[in-house]
């Protein structure tokens, strides 16, 4: 099946490796990249940069693709260093670089330490080499030295003043294999530059998310006392946002790895901060794109299998909807369902109804699947007993999907 034209986008980053003294892989710094064919990084809005490369690192493509076990730093501008969203997401796999724009007082040491404190390792980028002695700098692990800028030989003289301050020292844009001798004679700690390796670009197809919603679902959730019911509710009209959250639930990143029943499930597991910091980001990435028919597909199919396991009380109504919701994303990603749900931390019965159709949710999801095609099923009493409430319950599922859209 072909997928709709202004439903897919194409997610975009890069990453340069950061080696240690031995060549050997450390970490990997993420590069913001517009979601184009352009291959640099043409950022006109750090915060938006920082939020599509935090969203698309943990929730599109997963952290585990982009640097297994190892760590990746990412860039952080002044705003979203001194705003709760990050905590929502703090992982000890994420190096937070402070950007040189941001100037480096006890403002700053502040938020630094809040955001050491959440479980995040901190990094001072394109540091000036003189300016060991301000106050942010006790807050940070590594401090980054820009090459080109300060020179090799007069970073190779300030390494023992960093060390002194507690921080690991990585060379950044190193060039020349000479620089890098030279700096590593100095006990520079860790390198990145094009004398190792160009940044890679990392490309995955994604559904493109409703600006509409994310910013409705952002408005719901400045109320500290919302329910977590209403917040479900409003996930559940949003294939996107639904695919973005179970990802995260399964990211090494977040550290929980379980197996969910519903969109219920995950937003429990996750807590209301983590979710405000999933939404505030994905809003912040600037994604638009008013959903066509197979959105509407998937949203009538998730609330009819919804309704017909209410109705009949063979499964689940949540896990139903469930089934319902994700049963076109092979059409939206162009990838084999099973490949898809190997990604997403399903329960089996859930995994079991979309890959192979077994289980009580794959006998809704069939019938689902034949009655939207016009195929009047008869035989077996299950079969029989869809047949009884189905035509009412169909047209309930098309008039919610279109009050939803």
């Amino acid at each position: 099946m072909q997928t709709t034209p202004g439903l897919i986008q194409h997610i975009r980053l890069a990453r340069q490796p950061i080696v240690d003294r031995d060549l050997v892989t450390m970490g990997y710094e993420l590069l913001y990249r517009a979601q184009d064919v352009d291959q640099v990084a043409r950022i006109s809005n750090s915060n938006q940069a920082t939020a599509s490369v935090v969203i698309n690192a943990l929730t599109e493509i997963g952290l585990d693709i982009l640097v297994g076990t190892q760590q990746a730093f990412v860039n952080v501008p002044l705003k979203l260093l001194f705003n709760e969203v990050l905590k929502g997401i703090s992982s000890r796999q994420l190096v937070l670089e402070i950007l040189e724009t941001v100037e480096c007082n006890e403002s700053t040491a502040g938020a630094m330490n809040a955001l050491k404190a959440s479980g995040f390792r901190l990094a001072l980028d394109d540091f000036p080499a003189d300016d060991l002695s301000l106050p942010c700098v006790a807050a940070a692990h590594y401090v980054k030295l820009d090459v080109l800028s300060e020179g090799a030989e007069k970073i190779a003289q300030t390494v023992e003043k960093a060390h002194a301050a507690g921080l690991k020292v990585v060379a950044e844009k190193v060039e020349e294999w000479s620089d890098f001798e030279l700096l590593k004679a100095a006990g520079v700690d860790f390198f990145q530059g094009h004398f190792y390796a160009r940044p890679e670009m990392i490309i995955r197809q994604s559904i493109r998310a409703n600006k509409a919603n994310l910013l409705s679902l952002l408005i719901l959730l400045q109320d500290e006392n919302v329910a977590m019911d209403a917040v479900t509710e409003k996930i559940n009209t949003d294939l996107a946002l639904t695919y973005r959250l179970l990802r995260l639930v399964n990211s090494a990143a977040i550290g929980m790895r379980r197996k969910v029943e519903s969109v219920a499930d995950a937003v429990r597991m996750l807590g209301l901060n983590t979710i405000r910091s999933m939404v505030y980001l994905s809003a912040l990435t600037g994604v638009d794109g008013k959903p066509p028919a197979l959105i509407k597909t998937a949203m009538i199919r998730a609330r009819f299998a919804e309704l017909l396991a209410k109705k009949t009380g063979m499964a689940s109504p949540p896990s139903a909807f469930m089934v319902g919701l994700f049963s076109t994303l092979d059409a939206f990603y162009d990838q084999p369902i099973r490949q898809i749900v190997d990604e997403l931390p399903l329960s089996d019965s859930i995994a079991s109804a979309l890959v192979s159709r077994e289980g009580s949710l794959g006998e809704i999801l069939e019938y689902v699947i034949f009655y939207e095609r016009g195929v009047w099923l008869e035989g077996d009493e299950v079969t029989e007993q869809l047949n009884a409430v189905a035509p009412q319950l169909y047209v309930e599922a098309v008039n919610w999907a279109e009050q939803m859209n």
